[in-house]
């Protein structure tokens, strides 16, 4: 018989180093809410709709219970208890600012001032076509034509969207010029964090601001995975949270810190419960959904 002192048995495929990714959406989406996703989370393939939020670290999911106890006796002992509230949030870290990381986790909204690089609706400015590979299509573009006017040039702060004033004034997808040759734009690092589409406007920005006035309510959502088991680089157990209604709950712990380190800001989103249907037909409000997936 084994002795307390002997190593345990332990489930050791779920003991892993834990790299969290978190994806957020501009607006609500209900993706999850009466379903579970069809495969994996792939990191280099956000889905529709959502944000890849890059290097996050510390990440921690509170949840806290008050729980009304009914006591007689004496002694007075518990007789009766029952949850009276319940509270979830998720706090992280992040060194990443770019335009789009930023207004997401703190609740803005943008707007792009637009350069002359690209004639808002000219032929030039139109995506012509893209690659096939999950990562190189944010990054490689090739534009229907050189565009006239000013060039692009490299650490030049391009959006893309759908050819709308409305639309590229106030898109996320934004990224930075590393090239310009002849009819091929290439973006610095990931590039844009959503795929384009053929017949998109790509376009210079000179100015992003984020508007985030006071009283204004901004409802997200969020997937918070991580890879629990990977062998020969394919991805075997993979934890996953889905967070249909989060919203920034402490605005932004900015700590800039000195030269030596990168800057740093904490964060903190307060999860929203709903109504929501599990994979054995029951409903019920919660403030997420988790699931182990192995596909």
């Amino acid at each position: 018989m084994a002795t307390t002192k002997d190593a345990p048995s332990l489930a050791l495929d779920f003991v892993e180093v834990v790299e969290p990714r978190l994806w957020m959406s501009t607006s609500y989406k209900n993706t999850y809410v009466s379903s579970t996703p069809a495969a994996i989370m792939d990191v280099s393939n956000p889905g529709t709709g959502w944000y890849d939020l890059g290097s996050i670290r510390a990440v921690k999911i509170p949840v806290t219970k008050d729980v009304f106890e009914f006591k007689q006796g004496v002694p007075r002992t518990s007789r009766k208890q029952w949850e009276i509230d319940r509270t979830a949030m998720i706090t992280f870290n992040t060194a990443d600012l770019s335009p789009y990381v930023e207004a997401i986790i703190m609740g803005s909204t943008l707007h792009n001032t637009l350069g002359s690089g690209h004639a808002r609706g000219a032929e030039g400015s139109h995506v012509a076509s893209l690659l096939t590979d999950g990562t190189r299509r944010r990054t490689i573009i090739s534009m229907a034509s050189t565009p006239a006017g000013e060039a692009l040039g490299q650490y030049d702060m391009v959006a893309c969207a759908s050819p709308t004033a409305a639309s590229i004034e106030s898109s996320y997808n934004i990224a930075v010029v590393e090239s310009w040759l002849a009819s091929t734009l290439t973006l610095a690092d990931a590039g844009f964090p959503i795929d384009p589409a053929v017949k998109d406007v790509i376009q210079k920005v000179d100015a992003v601001e984020f508007i985030d006035s006071m009283g204004s309510d901004t409802v997200r959502s969020a997937m918070l995975f991580w890879d629990t088991l990977v062998s020969s680089g394919t991805v075997k157990l993979q934890h996953c949270l889905y967070f249909p209604k989060l919203r920034n709950y402490s605005g932004g712990d900015f700590d800039l810190k000195d030269a030596s380190e990168p800057y740093d800001v904490g964060v903190t989103l307060s999860a929203q419960a709903a109504s929501m249907t599990y994979g054995d037909g029951t409903t019920g409000y919660n403030f997420y959904k988790k699931w182990v997936l192995q596909y």
